[in-house]
């Protein structure tokens, strides 16, 4: 018993079409005018670019039409396209559907709800921060624990604008930004600086500056 083997196609159908051309010594603007196909899209089929090319439909058309001027069976063509886009196709990467979102009123109600949920929950947050915390002190004048020939220093810095605010017992004022400034007298040797900022709630915040006088 004699078994036929058959031969496994290798070439892609572009591959096909290039060589067919080739072989007949035909440049793609013959081509292009012999089918009166785009010379762009006799580039796709060769290449096998086939979504660069209108719908199947059209595909099939060219095809038939190009197989026909370079003598090939118009059958195997096709069926050999259908083949090289089954393999394209499953080549490329899959890509879950999205659902475009819609807007509707119900949906609109739960994200005003959510946000004024939010700025409730935002307000009342920095209310149990201010109610639990003792004010905040910040000093930008003097640094701490320096050396001067000076005999005064100014001290500034920032605080919450309803605090009292004292250095050494004396009131220092504090505008409404919380901003505050003012100039000290210093001693020879060392001055302690006590600042101290107290809320309407008795909370207090203490900061020490210690600053040395030389002759």
């Amino acid at each position: 018993m004699v078994f036929k083997t058959k031969e496994i196609e290798t070439q892609t159908l572009g591959e096909k079409l290039k060589n067919a051309r080739g072989s007949m010594k035909m440049a793609l603007w013959q081509a292009s005018r012999k089918t009166k196909i785009p010379v762009n899209y006799l580039k796709y089929l060769e290449s096998g670019k086939y979504n660069e090319l209108p719908a199947d439909v059209y595909i099939t058309a060219y095809l038939k039409k190009y197989a026909e001027v370079l003598k090939l069976d118009i059958n195997q063509v096709l069926e050999q396209f259908e083949a090289d886009k089954g393999i394209t196709e499953s080549k490329k990467p899959f890509h879950f559907l999205k659902r475009p979102l819609l807007v509707t009123p119900k949906r609109l109600s739960l994200v005003v709800a959510i946000l004024v949920i939010g700025l409730i929950f935002g307000y009342f947050w920095h209310q149990i921060n201010y109610l639990i915390n003792p004010p905040s002190v910040k000093i930008t004048q003097p640094i701490p624990d320096f050396a001067t020939q000076d005999k005064s220093v100014e001290i500034s810095g920032q605080t919450e604008s309803d605090v009292y605010l004292t250095v050494n017992g004396k009131e220092i004022y504090v505008d409404s930004r919380g901003n505050f400034s003012s100039i000290l007298s210093l001693e020879s040797g060392l001055n302690i600086l006590r600042i101290e900022a107290r809320d309407r709630f008795g909370k207090t915040t203490t900061v020490i500056r210690r600053i040395m006088v030389t002759k």
